[in-house]
């Protein structure tokens, strides 16, 4: 009897420790890392730009001028230049099948393989025209705006004026440079500021130089223009949601709005529909099938597929929303310039903190 009770006893405390151990190891990516804080994370000077979520749950967020922190739900660690970043300031940021992190800058192509920074330039393009260093660095060929990884492994990136390119890890193939308006100068300086991989694959990028949207089928290209039914031209984000659709969000100009492409035709709903604000940065689908939609220069709004409403908590509506996104238990995160909310689904938290 006392033999039994001790195997059992025994059989307890392995599955105790073992469920603890892996909660532990969900909830701490750093490991014993000295230079993790414990603490919120703290607003940058000129906000946060993007974020990710990781495969091992922690989460990544980008700013415009302090670098990128990363985050596993109770420490955050600061990588700046001073660490090897190519450069604090930091648009976008994807992994790839093999857990390295890619991050695009305002200097090009960083490469994080969980030890060091590897920093790796484009082609170069001159920028020293009269009309780019008037624009500059709004237009920036050798700036990377967008990133996105293909179900071969290859990575993509927008540049902020040379089009698109993909990259194999040896060299840098171009697309895209020669579509949209031309500028003062004659030459076009596509800027690429989106890339996603919709659910057959195919890699959808935006243009905000007015080339519409493009699909990429792995043979060749096919570019949507208002003609077609977009909108608007100038495209600023890409979502594709559970069902295949694809929704695109612009810059706000002329006629745009929220923008659903079924594979067939194109539907718009405007502000007459109710649509919250028309220049849309940020689109995420819930795990109920709402669409949420971020604006730089409206509130957080939410799309039923019947209604928009803005969203609220305890009376707070929340301004400058440049990402959406989940994690790994569903909690939904955003965030911009203002700093970074969860929402749990009951409650909103402040993840961040001013300094």
């Amino acid at each position: 009897m006392i033999k039994n009770k001790t195997v059992i006893l025994l059989i307890l405390w392995l599955i105790f420790t073992a469920c603890n151990g892996q909660n532990l190891n969900k909830s701490n990516a750093f490991g014993d890392r000295k230079d993790a804080i414990l603490n919120k994370i703290p607003i940058p000077e000129n906000g946060f730009s993007n974020a990710v979520l990781s495969r091992d749950g922690s989460l990544w967020f980008s700013s415009n001028g302090n670098g990128v922190f990363h985050f596993d739900g109770i420490k955050y660690i600061n990588y700046t230049e001073k660490d090897g970043l190519g450069s604090n300031q930091v648009f976008c940021i994807v992994e790839d099948s093999k857990n390295n992190l890619w991050f695009g800058t305002q200097n090009g192509l960083t490469k994080y393989d969980g030890n060091q920074f590897e920093n790796i330039s484009l082609p170069f393009q001159d920028t020293s025209s009269i009309w780019l260093d008037k624009m500059y660095p709004v237009i920036n060929p050798n700036a990377v705006h967008a990133l996105a990884v293909d179900d071969g492994g290859y990575l993509w990136l927008g540049t902020a004026g040379g089009g698109a390119y993909q990259y194999d890890g040896n060299s840098f193939q171009p697309y895209l440079r020669k579509i949209g308006k031309k500028q003062e100068d004659s030459l076009f300086h596509n800027w690429i500021p989106f890339i996603r991989k919709d659910n057959k694959g195919d890699m959808w990028f935006a243009s905000m130089t007015h080339g519409g949207v493009s699909r990429f089928d792995g043979s060749e290209f096919t570019q949507f223009l208002i003609k077609d039914g977009l909108s608007e031209d100038q495209v600023r984000t890409i979502f594709c949601d559970k069902d295949g659709n694809i929704w695109m969000g612009f810059n706000g100009n002329r006629n745009s709005g929220l923008t659903v492409f079924d594979g067939k035709s194109f539907v718009t709903y405007s502000q007459k529909d109710g649509l919250c604000n028309k220049r849309i940065r940020a689109i995420f689908e819930d795990s109920s099938g709402n669409i949420w939609l971020g604006t730089d220069l409206g509130e957080l709004c939410i799309f039923d597929g019947q209604k928009f409403s803005k969203f609220e908590y305890k009376g707070q509506t929340y301004t400058d929303i440049l990402f959406i996104l989940s994690d790994s238990t569903k909690n939904i995160w955003f965030g911009g310039s203002k700093g970074v909310w969860k929402y749990t689904g009951e409650e909103v938290v402040e993840m961040t903190i001013n300094k």
